[in-house]
């Protein structure tokens, strides 16, 4: 799921040995969670941001059938999660489904925590809006992409991406939708050639001095 504030500081590229795309390992959740948090949990408290990131990461796991990392010198510095509708036989109450609701009430003890549950939770509903808006379901779903701040530059996330779609060519899917906001990277969807299938524009509460008071959702729709 892509549609929340990245918060991240702009770093310089690094430069890597080399940089592989591989399948995902149990052994890169923590990595991964850590991504996950400095890209959308940065300014929350430590644990709040923590058990946002890890609820976030549960919830993305549940929905993924294919999952790619970028390792570079050894450490996950990206990863994209992808889902083939027909390929998931665990149903939608799997344990990584278990884990996500049970992270959910740990985080109501804190400010920042409760403002990340209903953001969660509305994000949830803002996507079945925009399926509905649509009219129709892909069978196929980009479910997480991103990548390391340090990293971009170097084409990592086209090769992740290409790296997912492949995938979905290979189990007979081509036509494939995700979702995304006006806080990412949009026009990287759209140099691809996706489609903006409907969107969602709503006012922002908590916006800062100088920020924009509102924020636009959008599905987009493309073909592997």
């Amino acid at each position: 799921m892509t549609s929340r504030t990245t918060n991240i500081a702009a770093q310089s590229i690094q430069t890597y040995d080399s940089i592989t795309i591989r399948t995902l390992r149990r052994s890169d959740y923590p990595a991964l969670v850590e991504l996950v948090r400095h890209a959308w949990y940065a300014d929350e408290s430590d644990r709040a941001g923590r058990l946002g990131a890890q609820a976030d990461w549960e919830y993305c796991l549940s929905r993924a059938t294919t999952a790619f990392v970028a390792e570079a010198d050894g450490e996950p510095v990206g990863m994209i999660l992808g889902r083939v509708d027909a390929r998931d036989t665990r149903g939608p109450w799997n344990a990584h489904y278990r884990r996500y609701l049970s992270l959910l009430p740990q985080q109501l003890l804190s400010a920042d925590g409760r403002e990340n549950v209903a953001y969660l939770l509305g994000i949830h509903a803002i996507e079945r809006r925009l399926i509905r808006m649509s009219g129709h379901r892909l069978p196929a779903e980009v479910v997480l992409f991103v990548t390391a701040p340090q990293t971009r530059g170097l084409g990592l996330g086209a090769r992740l991406f290409d790296t997912l779609l492949q995938s979905f060519r290979e189990q007979g899917i081509h036509d494939y939708f995700l979702f995304t906001d006006t806080t990412c990277n949009f026009g990287f969807y759209e140099h691809r050639g996706l489609t903006r299938a409907a969107e969602i524009t709503r006012r922002r509460n908590n916006a800062a001095p100088g920020e924009p008071n509102t924020e636009s959702f959008y599905l987009y729709e493309g073909r592997a």
